[in-house]
């Protein structure tokens, strides 16, 4: 399990990095934010947003935090 705390206090968890990324994805756009999306779109924004968690639980974007339970 992870969890995702933002700066404004936010708490997000995920079974594992994937799922998190989903529950991220869905703050930030809404639910349903890959409605529209190909897959190879659906497919990039995912991988992308897991490399955003990856810098975020490397402390480079202050403010947010990454624990593994």
């Amino acid at each position: 399990m992870l969890t995702l705390t933002t700066p404004d206090g936010t708490i997000l968890t995920g079974a594992n990095e994937v799922h998190l990324a989903s529950v991220w994805l869905d703050h930030q756009y809404g639910e349903g934010w890959e409605k529209g999306l190909g897959p190879f779109g659906e497919h990039d924004l995912m991988n992308s947003t897991i490399e955003e968690l990856a810098l975020m639980q490397d402390g480079l974007f202050p403010g947010y935090t990454i624990t593994t339970h």
